[in-house]
């Protein structure tokens, strides 16, 4: 048992391995090899020769050259069309072309599981969030709501009202799971997390609050979703939460329907997210199919202790410290080496996580020393412990603060 669980472990947390080559190689070696390829190529054309001939300009860094040789590959079938699209986007993503390495990538990943890939996709798929949340915060005024599609919808981090650190992230965990069933639907235009989080981080720049009833309609407006779900979870001292949810709808300006609302307890948190996320796609005129609906009661994890982790993990790369994301998210990962959603989510983070520990993307920069109006405030941390509890899943935890990360909590946990 612990030999199988360690072993899968191993291979989540080592998944960005496996893929073609993409890495740079030195002067030399690089010439060399473009030299070799082209000879190759030039005494016997084929699809496979000319294949190799783009990667070895790839890796030597001549990018243009790379993208001429390989582009009547790209609409290509089997693994030399994978591959061409591949290396493509590896060129296209060193000379900034996003959209082109963004569908090379995402065809790659289409028909291999390749986590040195995803975390790239990822990475990519920030950039592209961050410069359309720029532009749509730039060009506001000029928004049609018109526009908006009448089936989009977004979902905003859930406002932490009491409670201590523990639960103080459960309102960016919540709503990544609400994001995560809300997509279930065929019906629905769900706008993904990145996208969310680059405009909460461009929003705060600006000073202008939470996300709550007022501000819900303008957020939803540039997020380009026509229906925004915002809300709060409140601790009472008892231990005691209540998550309710209210939809606005961005085009009228105004709050529709009903608040949602769950009275719940910590231990019974991911019970209530899916009684959440049934009655929001009432709320929003959805009916589901029957596999759809299997799909969304399916739990995410086993464990509550991997889901607070995930949680963590959620909050920091809202914040922009993906190191520290990528620790919760491998913890999430360690505890429930089945938690998929924590696994991708530690490779879509791992590039920016190298950058951040290489010193490339400042993670002090990404998280002044005091937190960001907008998003922070959407959660508070106050410091605080939880006492020790059986976990859903038979795994015991206990939490207390942690003070060199603000709000985080170091979880000890005995996996049977």
């Amino acid at each position: 048992m612990h030999l199988s669980r360690s072993l899968a472990i191993c291979a989540l947390l080592c998944a960005c391995a496996g893929g073609p080559p993409l890495s740079r190689l030195t002067p030399s070696s690089a010439d060399r090899d473009v030299d070799q390829a082209k000879r190759t190529y030039d005494a016997q054309p084929s699809p496979d020769a000319q294949l190799r001939l783009g990667e070895a300009q790839v890796r030597a860094g001549k990018d243009t050259a790379a993208r001429a040789t390989l582009r009547s590959l790209l609409n290509g079938s089997g693994d030399v069309g994978d591959r061409a699209n591949l290396y493509d986007a590896a060129a296209a993503d060193h000379m900034g072309d996003v959209p082109a390495a963004h569908r090379g990538y995402a065809r790659w990943l289409a028909h291999h599981d390749d986590g040195a890939v995803r975390a790239r996709l990822g990475d990519v798929v920030r950039r592209e969030a961050d410069a359309a949340a720029r532009a749509a915060i730039a060009s506001e005024r000029s928004l049609a709501v018109s526009s908006l599609p009448d089936r989009s919808v977004g979902v905003a981090p859930l406002v932490v009202v009491g409670g201590d650190s523990t639960v103080a992230s459960l309102g960016y965990g919540l709503a990544d799971l609400l994001i995560t069933d809300l997509s279930r639907s065929a019906q629905l235009q769900v706008v993904d997390r990145e996208h969310t989080d680059a405009l909460l981080q461009e929003l705060r720049l600006g000073a202008s609050g939470r996300v709550d009833s007022a501000t819900a309609p303008r957020v939803g407006r540039l997020m380009g979703a026509r229906r925004l779900v915002n809300g709060a979870l409140d601790v009472t001292p008892g231990g005691k939460i209540t998550v309710s949810t209210r939809v606005a709808d961005a085009a009228r300006g105004a709050l529709v329907g009903q608040p949602v609302t769950e009275h719940t307890s910590l231990d019974d948190i991911l019970d209530s997210e899916k009684s959440l996320a049934f009655a929001l796609f009432t709320q929003l005129g959805v009916t589901l199919t029957p596999a759809e609906r299997a799909a969304v009661e399916q739990r995410p994890t086993r464990y509550l202790s991997a889901f607070l982790a995930y949680s963590q993990g959620s909050r920091a790369e809202a914040l922009g410290d993906y190191r520290t994301a990528h620790a919760y998210y491998a913890r999430a990962v360690m505890i429930d080496p089945g938690f998929s959603a924590a696994a991708s989510r530690m490779q879509a983070v791992s590039l920016s996580s190298a950058q951040q520990s290489s010193g490339s993307v400042g993670a002090t920069a990404a998280l002044p020393g005091a937190p960001s109006a907008v998003i922070d405030a959407l959660n508070p941390s106050p410091a605080g412990s939880l006492g020790s509890f059986r976990d859903r899943g038979d795994a015991t935890l206990r939490a207390t603060t942690e003070s060199k990360i603000p709000g985080s909590i170091t979880i000890p946990v005995a996996v049977p």
